[in-house]
């Protein structure tokens, strides 16, 4: 082979693109999941979980049904990357980040009352979705025991803190408190009280926060 300089050029300037043309690619690929998880959203909601097919994502989201099938898998995949605790906010990571970080007991609690809400708010149709269609979908009943025992498992983590360093009260045991922790931040509770009996979701919060403060901690951190 001969070598020009006009070869070195164009391998240069292909080398040189790469990165753009990667770039791109993933810009692309990202705008085609939001897609497909907006056109999932929308189909959920309108149809239900059992109405709702993968072509007809497709349809919506203007891509293939291979495409979905190569990004998701399947429906119940949507559905749980819809409720991704990993996708949380920006505002609800800060908020994760500041519960880790604070070493006042009542403070936590109280951060955890405000990140219960702002998780439940935004994801109130997913999680009806969840709770209702277990009966005719058996594939979201164990996605819903997987969500509550990770739940469990995060919760359990803060009580092993505040029991490693005497903050609970002394009639509960770890286990009890995690149970305690657990039912009252559960989606059952908000629902009850914010979707059925229209508390407003500050209201909620702040019964939350006492409550939890009331009954896990020893009344001199409380």
């Amino acid at each position: 082979m001969v070598y020009t300089p006009s070869m070195e050029h164009t391998s240069q300037t292909s080398e040189g693109k790469r990165p753009y043309h990667s770039r791109a690619r993933q810009r692309q690929a990202e705008e085609t999941r939001q897609r497909i998880l907006a056109a999932t959203r929308e189909l959920f909601a309108s149809r239900g979980y059992a109405g709702t097919t993968l072509e007809a994502i497709a349809e919506l989201a203007e891509v293939s049904p291979k495409t979905v099938a190569a990004v998701f898998g399947s429906k119940r995949a949507l559905l749980a990357e819809l409720i991704n605790p990993n996708a949380f906010s920006t505002q609800v990571q800060q908020l994760l980040d500041e519960l880790r970080a604070t070493p006042d007991p009542s403070r936590r609690l109280a951060l955890v009352a405000q990140i219960t809400r702002q998780a439940y708010e935004p994801l109130v149709r997913e999680l009806e979705l969840l709770r209702t269609a277990g009966a005719v979908a058996p594939e979201l009943a164990d996605l819903a025991r997987q969500i509550g025992t990770r739940r469990r498992q995060n919760q359990a983590r803060l009580i092993a803190y505040l029991h490693e360093r005497g903050m609970l009260r002394h009639d509960l045991s770890p286990v009890e408190a995690t149970d305690v922790l657990w039912a009252l931040t559960s989606y059952d509770v908000y629902r009850m009280l914010v979707v059925e009996q229209r508390w407003e979701p500050v209201r909620y919060e702040t019964w939350l926060a006492q409550l939890l403060i009331q009954h896990l901690l020893k009344p001199d951190d409380g």
